[in-house]
């Protein structure tokens, strides 16, 4: 394709005040009634020029152009204005292909617009943050700086490269001309808009008007665009809360619920006069396991609350981390074998001291070594680890590993948030509201310390081997060997 730019947006020519009047009459009626028309009107194939131009085109006066942008204009209050601002832009001018890309400032994603005729303009996007889109994200940047003073070979192959990574871009070798011009009239999006065609005609600029006001409808196409994309983003966020209320209050419910109920009924067992002693003895034990449960449930949710408002204060101070994981795991060794369940404790020959709270530390434990009792599958080993951080010298490492019920990619990003379950489980009837997790990641943070979890299918069918690791500041690393 060649360099020149063309004259685009040529109109009809008025030949006498009566018809033009009429020809104005005619226009604003449909502009009025949202239709399209075209304005442009190529000139002949026999048209001689240089080739890489667009096609030549004539233009009554400024108010035809007035009135092009008017009739795109409506593209703008339409559901999908990219798309539409495409190929109404593309069908006025007679394009064979129009292309928009775009920057969005804040974020720095990439928009894609490309219509065709006979076709739907489709709309491609693109996050540099995310590898996949890097190499797209690139390519449609060096594009948006560079193609309106690059040689055409370079940006026609960067552009070529570009839409092979969207839908193919091989039919762009057979375009014979063009039009560059970049979007200048927003702060917050950069970008540039392409109009292609197969023939090659005289080179003749885009009238500067025209070129301004198609950059500025365009860049308000891209605002519009970026508009809807963050309504349909909060639609879906407030979607998902209301999902996640309604999940918990439903949980909670239950788990409220649940041992009140247990706690009455003992409490009734317990006024009726013939019970033995050993019946008694249960009753109470059935009352003091339950109103446990509801205490502990309080305590979690005010213990959430308070982390949240930033109202809990901790002071840190040296832990021997050896002889605290194995008191933990000593006094958890029953409960691992009525699941039928293997703890094995893993440590090193050194001692190891952290700089941390010990009652948060118990809590963040209990609370994992609880969640790993509900899904590893019975039968198999967890396995609760420390050691120095090889990588880190002011750290400590500890992890948790168990096999059975996995987490879903999907769920990964969301585990730690508060009143979030796994997929399944409430229909398991496996107990819990959905804080113990979002509890030990604000406990974690509030030691200073950090958390994240990985699960993976293993070889086993059904079965996943998941992980939590927790990185905790070290107070020292003690030479003394343990006995």
């Amino acid at each position: 394709m060649g360099s020149n730019a063309a004259d685009w947006g040529r109109g009809l020519t008025i030949k006498s005040a009566p018809l033009e009047a009429t020809c104005q009459l005619l226009i604003e009626t449909m502009v009025l009634n949202n239709s399209l028309m075209l304005l442009a009107v190529p000139s002949s194939k026999g048209t001689s020029g240089a080739a890489g131009s667009l096609p030549e085109q004539r233009v009554a006066s400024l108010t035809d152009m007035n009135l092009l942008t008017r009739t795109l204009t409506h593209a703008l209050y339409s559901d999908s204005p990219l798309p539409d601002l495409a190929s109404g832009l593309g069908i006025q001018l007679a394009a064979d292909a129009c292309v928009f890309i775009g920057r969005h400032l804040p974020t720095g994603k990439i928009t894609l617009t490309l219509w065709q005729p006979q076709t739907l303009a489709q709309v491609w996007q693109f996050c540099p943050n995310l590898s996949a889109s890097l190499e797209a994200a690139q390519l449609a940047l060096k594009l948006i700086r560079e193609a309106c003073r690059a040689a055409d070979a370079e940006w026609q192959q960067a552009l070529e490269r570009l839409l092979s990574l969207g839908n193919g871009g091989d039919w762009l070798r057979e375009m014979r001309s063009h039009y560059i011009t970049p979007i200048r009239a927003s702060a917050e999006t950069e970008g540039i808009v392409l109009l292609l065609s197969q023939e090659e005609h005289s080179g003749r600029t885009l009238h500067p008007a025209l070129a301004e006001e198609i950059g500025a409808l365009v860049a308000l196409a891209f605002h519009q665009h970026h508009l809807h994309q963050q309504a349909q983003h909060s639609l879906e966020q407030l979607r998902y809360l209301n999902q996640l209320k309604d999940d918990f209050l439903s949980t909670l419910n239950h788990e409220l619920r649940t041992p009140l109920t247990s706690m009455m009924l003992a409490i009734r067992m317990l006024r009726r006069p013939d019970l033995t002693p050993e019946r008694k003895a249960m009753y109470l034990d059935i009352l003091e396991q339950q109103c446990s449960r509801e205490v502990t449930l309080v305590n979690d949710l005010l213990a959430l609350q308070a982390i949240e408002s930033g109202s809990a204060q901790v002071t840190l101070s040296p832990l021997n981390l050896n002889h605290f994981l194995r008191s933990l795991a000593t006094a958890q060794q029953d409960s691992f074998d009525q699941a039928n369940l293997s703890l094995h404790l893993e440590l090193p020959q050194r001692w190891i001291t952290v700089e941390t709270e010990a009652n948060n530390l118990s809590r963040i434990f209990q609370e994992l070594l609880s969640n790993a009792r509900k899904y590893a599958e019975p039968g198999t080993t967890v396995i609760l680890s420390a050691d120095s951080n090889s990588a880190d010298p002011d750290s400590v490492i500890i992890r948790l590993q168990s096999e059975g019920a996995g987490i879903e990619p999907a769920e990964l990003p969301h585990i730690f948030d508060k009143f979030r379950r796994g997929q399944g489980v409430t229909q398991r009837a496996i107990p819990g509201t959905g804080t113990g997790l979002a509890l030990v990641k604000g406990l974690v943070q509030q030691i200073h310390g950090q958390i994240s979890v990985t699960s993976q299918p293993t070889a086993q069918k059904n079965c996943w081997k998941t992980c939590f690791t927790i990185y905790l500041p070290h107070h020292a690393v003690k030479s003394l060997v343990t006995g």
